[in-house]
């Protein structure tokens, strides 16, 4: 009878309610580490797997923290009244307090202790976070994926603010779940309270880092101009795949025409779209949170440029497509090796100059393993190519893991057709106040079926010869017996 209560409440044929605490333990297996799925400072997530096959999410408020049941009530009150298809789905909860008596060696009376479980149950949402999928402008997701995104965390946020009057205090992309369509649904309302005058949080700040505003951070006060403080950076680092704040050598816009030119899909409503969303990431960072905007300022700008119209095309008539594309192509921008032990492993990095002026570029090594770089710095010159072979040397074994992310830097830059490739210095592509610095990351991966192989060998050698040195050390004591004899 509990599953078809919770099957219901999934299908909407009735209202979010208490649950039993037994069939929360049921769905998902007494909390087996097997069905866990996320970890935080204050609960664990487990999925939950109804008899339809039908799953939710089973967050267990850790029993061993000190539950304010104010702030439990509270937060369960708030979950009730929010219903929007960018928050996460609130589907009912448990608050279960029972006695155990505990028998004391000694004694003959028992210790009557208290054990209180709380647990809030959501819509299982399967795609992961959004954490998973941010990477930088030239790989990953595609612009228009992206601003779905920020307009749906937009709209999210904007349902909390403007009609709950409630702030989240805790957005990041770890907090921002995607169904199967990538719709982002806000999720975690661990810090999330009613709105309150001169409302602050003292005991203990949880904000987290990179995310959370200096208000908070240094003097715990909480509002909605924190929740937009996180919406920034949240914004930025899906257009770039960083939070660092972009500056003019670091210019988004040019990052992406580079990638629309390759794939044809340069549109002048993207590169609007793209600014505007720079322009709204930098303005929810100001320092000041009276600069901030609030969500309902704001969200009108993120809905007229949602698609094509007269009103957007005159707002941002000034942006056109670059008509030089002044980056160095470079592919791939992930390096396949077919891992092979004791072997000599390479592949070919290709560098396209498709520009009027030289490129210099340099490639650094930033991973523990050794790699031979040829060329590791050189001038690429206008209309041409330039192949770089990257070398892996003899391993011994595997390195482990078959992904390897941000193994190698390539700094690229318009310099003079009179520089000499000795005159490529590193300080080049760090003086980012006088020349235009490309960064790119490039990861590694290695063949799965070869890195297979080799553990395999490495793990049968490896038992050999311990099973070689315990045959010696057997053979030793014998012979030593043999002499005592």
């Amino acid at each position: 009878m509990d599953h078809e209560v919770l099957e219901h409440i999934i299908d909407g044929r009735q209202k979010p309610t208490d649950l039993p605490f037994a069939l929360l333990k049921d769905i998902t297996e007494n909390f087996s580490d097997d069905r866990e799925i996320g970890h935080g400072g204050f609960a664990t997530v487990y999925r939950g797997v109804l008899r339809n096959g039908k799953t939710v999410a089973v967050k267990r408020i850790m029993s061993n923290h000190s539950i304010n049941e104010t702030l439990f009530r509270r937060e369960v009150d708030t979950l009730l009244n929010i219903e929007h298809e960018n928050v996460v789905r609130f589907l009912g909860f448990c608050a279960s307090t029972k006695q155990i008596a505990i028998k004391i060696q000694g004694l003959k009376e028992h210790i009557y202790a208290e054990v209180r479980e709380r647990l809030l149950c959501f819509e299982y949402v399967n795609n992961g976070s959004l954490q998973k999928y941010i990477t930088d402008e030239l790989r990953g997701l595609e612009w228009n994926t992206r601003f779905e995104i920020i307009r749906g965390i937009c709209e999210g946020l904007y349902h909390l603010h403007n009609d709950k009057q409630i702030y989240h205090m805790d957005m990041k992309p770890d907090n921002i779940l995607l169904d199967n369509d990538m719709m982002p649904k806000i999720t975690d309302f661990g810090l999330s309270r009613l709105d309150e005058k001169s409302q602050t949080m003292s005991e203990e700040r949880l904000g987290s880092l990179g995310y959370c505003d200096p208000e908070y951070r240094g003097h715990g006060r909480m509002s909605f101009k924190s929740d937009m403080y996180s919406l920034g950076v949240i914004i930025i680092e899906l257009v770039t795949g960083q939070k660092a704040l972009p500056n003019k050598n670091n210019n988004a816009l040019r990052r992406w025409g580079h990638r629309w030119k390759k794939t044809g899909k340069e549109t002048q409503l993207a590169y609007q779209q793209v600014a505007k969303c720079v322009e709204i990431g930098l303005l929810c960072q100001e320092i000041d949170p009276s600069k901030r905007p609030y969500i309902w300022q704001m969200i009108h700008d993120i809905r007229e440029i949602d698609g094509p119209n007269e009103k957007t095309s005159n707002a941002y008539e000034q942006i056109s497509p670059y008509k030089e594309y002044d980056m160095l192509g470079i592919e791939p921008l992930e390096l396949h090796f077919p891992f092979e032990l004791n072997k000599l492993m390479s592949c070919t990095l290709l560098l396209t100059n498709e520009t009027d002026s030289y490129i210099a570029f340099n490639i650094e090594n930033t991973s523990p393993l050794s790699y031979c770089t040829q060329p590791q710095k050189a001038i690429v010159p206008p209309q041409s190519k330039c192949n770089v072979h990257i070398t892996l040397q003899l391993q011994g074994k595997s390195p482990g893991y078959m992904h390897r992310a941000n193994e190698f830097i390539v700094w690229s830059t318009k310099v003079k057709d009179c520089l000499a490739v000795e005159d490529i210095t590193r300080n080049m592509f760090i003086n980012e106040a006088v020349n235009v610095v490309d960064e790119v990351n490039l990861d590694v991966d290695f063949d799965a079926s070869e890195l297979q192989e080799a553990s395999k060998k490495f793990s049968e050698v490896s038992c050999l010869r311990i099973l070689t040195c315990k045959a010696v050390s057997i053979q030793l004591v014998s012979t030593g017996n043999d002499l005592l004899l």
